[in-house]
């Protein structure tokens, strides 16, 4: 009887001490959550393209960032010609490539210290941002129509904390595109993962 009784109060306190050390544990993360940026080295996975980038501290929620990879390009083209007759024809070209790209830019943190308050995690500058993306994607054939391409997107964002080694972004915001022969405005974009290396 006593060796019984010894087992259930051993595994009594080996069960209380691990519940106790997890809160311990959790409160502690509370505590040492991050109110700044961090430097990191990612993979970015986007919806039409894959690269490397590099954040880089410049200030407590400031960072600037620099990248290269390939991206991706979904091209829709309708050309519409009318003869003498007034006969419309229309021709149309859908066309997905890859390109080559380089990007730089910059980001502001702006919330911080409002999400370690909610209770969130700031790990891997997992936060709100505005910033300016700057995407130059360069032609792989000389005998392209529109040459090299650079977007400009002042944007607004946020990345979060998916996993120890994993974050997921989005980015929003007014794009210009400007080609050696013609300038676009739109909104533009990222959306994706980042593996952090």
């Amino acid at each position: 009887m006593k060796s019984k009784n010894a087992i259930k109060t051993l595994s009594v306190l080996l069960i209380s001490l691990a519940f106790f050390g997890k809160a311990t544990a959790q409160d502690s993360t509370k505590l040492e959550q991050p109110t700044e940026v961090k430097s990191l080295n990612k993979i970015r996975l986007n919806l039409l393209g894959v690269g490397y980038e590099r954040e880089q501290k410049v200030g407590k929620t400031t960072s600037v960032y620099f990248g290269a990879g390939a991206e991706g390009a979904f091209i829709y083209q309708t050309e519409i010609t009318m003869d003498n007759n007034y006969n419309f024809n229309t021709n149309r070209e859908t066309v997905f490539k890859v390109y080559p790209s380089l990007n730089v830019g910059f980001r502001h943190y702006y919330n911080f210290d409002r999400r370690i308050k909610k209770g969130k995690k700031t790990l891997n500058n997992s936060a709100g941002y505005v910033g300016l993306d700057v995407l130059a994607i360069i032609p792989t054939q000389s005998n392209t129509s529109y040459g090299s391409q650079i977007n400009i997107l002042p944007q607004w964002g946020f990345q979060t904390y998916v996993g120890r080694k994993v974050n997921f972004e989005l980015s929003l915001g007014p794009l210009a595109s400007i080609n050696k022969t013609t300038t676009y405005y739109g909104i533009g974009g990222r959306i994706g993962f980042s593996f952090l290396l």
